[in-house]
């Protein structure tokens, strides 16, 4: 990726993050929620973004729905704030990497390694 993709990308996380901080972003369905921008790729020509987030407080589906509906607003905001003559189209998508983490976790601690009992598998204590 380029320098520059890599630096908008940034800037546009962090923009998203303030203004949803701030409450900028009046719907009805994001009034209760504590929501976090985890991340944003963003296509080469800059004209497509999608950004993963996280929420508390309220369903996902309401959460991303209510995004969805003021994904003009903040596309406008967002190519105001970083000066860009176009912003990229905003397309939300729930982070799946904190329940993919939670899952191999528990893949890991279901496996059952038996213990070795002292002086199995010591090759020095048998010479």
């Amino acid at each position: 990726m380029s320098v520059r993709v890599d630096r908008v990308r940034g800037q546009i996380r962090k923009e998203l993050a303030a203004m949803l901080q701030r409450g900028e972003v009046h719907d009805p369905g994001l009034a209760l929620s504590m929501i976090s921008i985890t991340d944003v790729e963003l296509s080469r020509d800059l004209h497509y973004a999608v950004v993963y987030f996280t929420v508390m407080g309220q369903e996902v589906g309401e959460v991303m729905s209510a995004l969805q509906r003021a994904s003009g607003f903040m596309r406008a905001r967002v190519a105001k704030a970083l000066g860009l003559r176009l912003a990229p189209e905003l397309r939300f998508q729930p982070d799946q990497s904190l329940n993919r983490a939670d899952a191999m976790e528990r893949l890991l601690k279901s496996i059952h390694i038996p213990e070795e009992k002292p002086g199995e598998g010591d090759t020095q204590a048998e010479a």
